[in-house]
C-alpha cells in the first residue's frame, strides 16, 4: 500500500457556493456523480475529501489524481462537462479552483490551467469556474 504522503502529484482545492434554495439538488447531482465514480477514484486518486464549510454554505472538493493526463481526459468528457454544468446551475456565485503542486513537481500543471476563467470546465451562464 502506497504511504500517505503525496509531494508528486497536483492537487485542487474546488468551492462551489451552492444556493441554499437548491441545496439538495445540488447534493443529489454531487452524490449520484462521485458514487458512480468511486471504483475511478479509489484506482486514479492520492486523496479524495468531500464536504461543507463551517457556515454550511460552500462545498469543497479536495482531489489529488495519480495521472494528470487521465484528469485531463476526464475533464473533457462529455459526463463531466454535463454534470459540473449541473453542479454550476445550482451555485449562486462562480466556482472557485485552488490548483496546488506538490513540492517535488515542476510548475507544469500551472502551464495547463492557467489562472482566471477556466478553459476545461463548463459555465452555467454567468456561474462559470475561475482558477486560482
Amino acid at each position: 500500500m502506497p504511504g500517505i504522503v503525496t509531494i508528486e502529484s497536483s492537487c485542487f482545492i474546488a468551492r462551489f457556493h451552492v444556493d441554499p434554495a437548491r441545496r439538495e439538488a445540488f447534493e443529489a447531482i454531487f452524490h449520484a456523480l462521485w458514487n458512480g465514480a468511486k471504483d475511478m477514484l479509489e484506482d486514479q486518486c492520492n486523496l479524495v475529501f468531500y464536504g461543507w464549510d463551517r457556515s454550511d454554505g460552500t462545498f469543497f472538493t479536495i482531489e489529488s489524481y495519480k495521472d494528470e493526463n487521465a484528469l485531463a481526459a476526464l475533464r473533457e468528457s462529455d459526463v463531466f462537462q454535463s454534470v459540473v454544468k449541473q453542479l454550476l446551475e445550482q451555485c449562486s456565485a462562480p466556482m472557485e479552483l485552488q490548483l496546488l503542486r506538490g513540492m517535488a513537481c515542476d510548475n507544469s500543471v500551472f502551464d495547463l490551467y492557467p489562472a482566471g476563467p477556466s478553459t476545461v470546465h463548463p459555465a452555467a451562464g454567468a456561474i462559470n469556474v475561475v482558477i486560482s
